[in-house]
């Protein structure tokens, strides 16, 4: 496997707190990996360091041979429209956009898109492409937000705790089209979660805990989407 992003000894301080705590690793090309872990573990902190959208206090991140650390706000701002997406528990939809506008949003102009017809078929939300958010269901909302997200055809997929407001049904249909989607396009997807069900069904598991990884697995017989059980 092809390491596409690299942590290097990376720490985190919040005033006089350190919540990243020297972590260290490779996330690979075209893989699912889920960090898992409680509230507070840190693992929202480091996928925000990972994705750039805060900077470690200590250590670096590499994207490929590029040190993303050393870049300027403007170089790092070019590389989220065009090589990551970022998709977040509350959805962060435009309110007084259709389904459609807000999802082309997200097309970079510095890069070609993903067929947006064939992205919203895969995400079941073709027809509600004119619709408002206010008129959708907490997934449909999530699916919105996942095709604004990947439409852009980014190689890294960051989702913190995406699950975390919808039920059971809606929290399988969206792991199993994040899943699909690595599958389709080759993203590599990044997924926190306290879920232990969403964890096995990742290709390598992170769990952390009090700022570090203290278990790094590879799974060797994930299980489907379909296949998981709400306690």
């Amino acid at each position: 496997m092809k390491a596409i992003l690299k942590a290097e000894n990376i720490t985190k301080d919040f005033e006089k707190e350190r919540v990243i705590k020297g972590i260290s690793l490779d996330i690979y090309e075209n893989t699912f990996t889920v960090i898992l872990g409680p509230s507070g573990s840190g693992k929202s902190t480091l996928l925000n360091i990972l994705s750039g959208l805060i900077r470690p206090t200590e250590g670096n991140v590499k994207y490929g041979d590029e040190m993303m650390t050393s870049w300027s706000e403007r170089r790092l701002a070019d590389w989220k429209r065009t090589e990551a997406g970022n998709i977040f528990q509350e959805y962060l939809l435009l309110e007084n956009l259709t389904v459609e506008e807000n999802i082309k949003i997200g097309i970079s102009p510095k890069k070609g898109s993903l067929s947006f017809e064939r992205l919203v078929r895969i995400l079941e939300i073709d027809d509600i492409l004119c619709k408002f958010p206010a008129q959708l269901s907490g997934g449909q909302k999530q699916r919105t937000a996942i095709a604004r997200a990947v439409i852009k055809g980014p190689r890294l997929l960051f989702c913190d705790e995406v699950t975390g407001a919808l039920d059971e049904e809606n929290s399988k249909k969206v792991v199993g089209l994040l899943h699909d989607l690595k599958s389709t396009f080759g993203i590599a997807v990044l997924f926190t979660t306290h879920n232990q069900q969403i964890a096995k069904t990742a290709d390598r598991i992170l769990t952390m805990k009090n700022g570090m990884v203290y278990q790094d697995v590879f799974n060797d017989d994930p299980i489907t989407a379909d296949a998981m059980i709400w306690g």
